[in-house]
């Protein structure tokens, strides 16, 4: 029997595992794809945070870093962001990804690369569909929007149209600047959401549209606009790909009996943005240290992932009611409108205001993983109020 089996191989998954094994205990990662999907379905943008988490520059991962980022409100505003504190690099998640399953096969993660999870027996069996059977003491469903441990263990996974971001990206051969990332939010290329140009060098960009669903548009059409304005038509199509993530609120209870959810299978997806990456892999590094100090007997419980991931399920819940209350696309755009232009106010006024705040939120997340990692606490459901605090 395993300690834990994790269902998928992507950033939560693979992080998972690493933190995991790394306790000494034995793990198994079951991913349908023989290899990570190529293109990834990712804008592959992060932060500084996030790359240290993911340790970027110790795996060599390609990066380029983004030093402005230049905003446009449906054609009537425009804000820039000079980035000085809170980084941002354009990565390749390709490459990181190979290189995180590498790393887990190292250390003795057995991965069952190119299988699917068709059934699981609560609460140790799981049925893959070769027809083999694997039993853990702990699962953690790291399976993406389509959170299918979720659904077996009757947890209602359905998200309604609006709740869903659908995204087309391509990548594209142009030139560009490679230190300004660019965003255009609303209309006329990305009603009810936002189109994006991320460079990854002088040659290379990352070009996409993400929306609310449940619109009658042609996407395809609309990046099309999109990518004609920004290259001035000038641009050769290397590849493409299209993809939903959740834009919901997290599900109530991210642990359940001996089951961990992890990334965009527990909708840790901010409902304003679709920034996932940070959270998948926060939310798998925290699940995956909590599911090895239990099983070594050093954690109490599995809630303590739960505790520790509250005040960010918090947060995320609040962005979608807030989101939800934006009706219509006018709505929309004077919402985000009235949203840049305040940080554009402030970053005048206290410069790296906005950056700052944003990078002590992250910097929280790294915290808590060396809660954990040095075991500092052993007890931590059992701790005083104030001191529970002051580590969250």
């Amino acid at each position: 029997m395993y300690d834990i089996i994790i269902i998928g191989g992507n950033l939560s998954g693979a992080i998972a595992a690493i933190n995991a094994v790394n306790q000494g205990v034995k793990v198994a990662i079951i991913e349908r794809h023989k290899k990570p999907l190529t293109p990834a379905h990712c804008g592959e943008a992060i932060s500084h945070v996030t790359a240290n988490i993911l340790k970027i520059d110790e795996r060599k991962c390609p990066k380029n870093e983004i030093r402005k980022i230049r905003i446009n409100i449906t054609n009537s505003k425009e804000y820039t962001i000079n980035l000085s504190k809170d980084k941002i690099y354009v990565i390749d998640r390709n490459y990181l990804e190979n290189d995180l399953l590498k790393e887990a096969e190292e250390k003795n993660v057995d991965l069952f690369l190119g299988r699917r999870m068709i059934k699981f027996n609560p609460p140790n069996e799981i049925i893959m569909d070769n027809k083999r059977k694997i039993e853990g003491k702990i699962i953690i469903d790291a399976s993406g929007i389509s959170c299918i441990i979720g659904k077996q263990i009757g947890i209602n996974t359905k998200l309604k149209p609006e709740d869903i971001g659908v995204c087309i990206q391509h990548r594209i051969q142009s030139k560009s600047n490679p230190n300004i990332m660019n965003m255009w939010w609303g209309e006329p290329y990305a009603p009810s959401g936002y189109a994006w140009l991320f460079p990854i060098n002088k040659e290379l960009s990352n070009i996409g549209i993400g929306i609310i669903g449940g619109q009658k548009l042609d996407i395809k059409n609309l990046l099309q606009k999109y990518t004609n304005l920004m290259t001035n038509k000038k641009y050769k199509i290397i590849n493409t790909f299209r993809a939903c993530e959740p834009m919901y609120k997290p599900l109530e209870n991210i642990v359940i009996n001996n089951v961990m959810f992890v990334g965009d299978s527990a909708r840790l997806v901010d409902p304003a943005s679709g920034a996932g990456i940070h959270n998948a892999v926060f939310s798998g590094t925290l699940a995956g240290l909590t599911a090895a100090g239990y099983i070594k007997g050093e954690n109490k419980s599995l809630d303590i992932y739960q505790k520790l991931m509250q005040n960010k399920m918090k947060r995320i819940k609040k962005t979608y009611i807030n989101k939800s209350k934006l009706t219509s696309t006018k709505k929309y755009n004077k919402t985000f409108n009235r949203l840049f232009s305040t940080i554009n106010i402030l970053n005048k006024i206290i410069p790296n205001f906005y950056q700052n705040q944003i990078t002590k939120l992250l910097e929280k997340d790294i915290k808590k993983i060396e809660i954990l990692k040095k075991k500092i606490i052993k007890n931590f459901l059992d701790l005083p109020n104030y001191l529970y605090k002051k580590y969250n």
